[in-house]
């Protein structure tokens, strides 16, 4: 999976193993689109796009169809990722005026913050149990357990 400007617009594309064949899951047509990042099971990409200006988090089948939002705040919402088990996806934003970590359900529902002393290009390890960021004022790598608790860097 990869990020491609061939038809003139950044879109999210797919290959096969060889790099062959390459097909593209999203046509939104002229906005940067970007960061994309594949489900656990593989049926789903989440990627950031800007359609209307600030950036937000989109959810498209990685067969190809038409992309769902999932955030519609009008600040920036960018590097998405999945959870482990595929329920949530964690994103960057800059809403409360400083870039943090957030989760979303995937089906819908409320964002929660995550961090509250920075945070940015969340993941999630395999097995679940952490949550793993960066930070722009602070180099470094930070972890922070899944189910919440303190916060270091790792």
């Amino acid at each position: 999976m990869f990020r491609s400007n061939r038809t003139g617009n950044d879109e999210i594309w797919v290959a096969d193993a060889t790099g062959r064949s390459p097909i593209r899951l999203t046509s939104m047509g002229g906005p940067v689109t970007g960061s994309p990042q594949w489900s656990p099971d593989g049926q789903y990409v989440v990627f950031d796009s800007r359609p209307e200006g600030s950036a937000d988090i989109f959810l498209v089948p990685s067969g190809g169809g038409p992309p769902r939002r999932l955030t519609a705040d009008p600040s920036n919402e960018v590097t998405p990722s999945f959870s482990a088990d595929g329920k949530f996806v964690y994103f960057a934003s800059d809403r409360t005026g400083a870039w943090q970590v957030w989760k979303q359900p995937v089906e819908g529902g409320a964002e929660r913050q995550i961090t509250a002393a920075g945070g940015f290009a969340p993941q999630e390890s395999a097995d679940g149990r952490w949550i793993y960021y960066a930070k722009f004022q602070a180099s470094g790598l930070f972890r922070m357990p899944a189910a919440g608790g303190p916060r270091r860097r790792y």
